[in-house]
């Protein structure tokens, strides 16, 4: 029995992206600020000389984890849009929660309202074709 197929893995999938595409350019924003911010700082007089590394030891995992949580998002994003893996999709949507949590909150939704959309592994092994003939 086929499964009906409804736009709802596609919004979870376009959500998914969205939110991704927050995320990278709020990554991008912590890593300039971070840049930035070490910049400044590093020109304090030697009273403080760790200083200049305060804003990208703050900022900088920030970036990192939101850089992430993008490339986890538009992967998760693309594989609901392809209805291609469940798991890829849910993985994503949940990294959507970390870049915008109302975004994430209805792809995660939707995404695990449309399971039964997605296109299961096959349990039987290929057929095998014999050489030569």
């Amino acid at each position: 029995m086929d499964a009906q197929t409804t736009s709802r893995a596609t919004i979870a999938g376009v959500l998914d992206i969205v939110a991704g595409v927050m995320a990278l350019t709020g990554g991008a924003v912590m890593g300039l600020v971070a840049a930035v911010g070490m910049g400044f700082l590093s020109r304090v007089p030697n009273d403080a000389p760790l200083a200049g590394w305060l804003p990208m030891a703050v900022f900088g995992p920030l970036a990192l984890m939101l850089v992430g949580s993008a490339t986890l998002s538009i992967a998760g994003g693309i594989a609901a849009l392809k209805r291609s893996s469940w798991g890829w999709s849910v993985a994503g949507a949940a990294a959507a929660l970390v870049a915008f949590i109302p975004l994430g909150v209805a792809a995660l939704v939707l995404t695990i309202m449309a399971e039964s959309e997605f296109q299961r592994p096959s349990k039987e092994p290929p057929p095998v074709v014999p050489a030569g003939g």
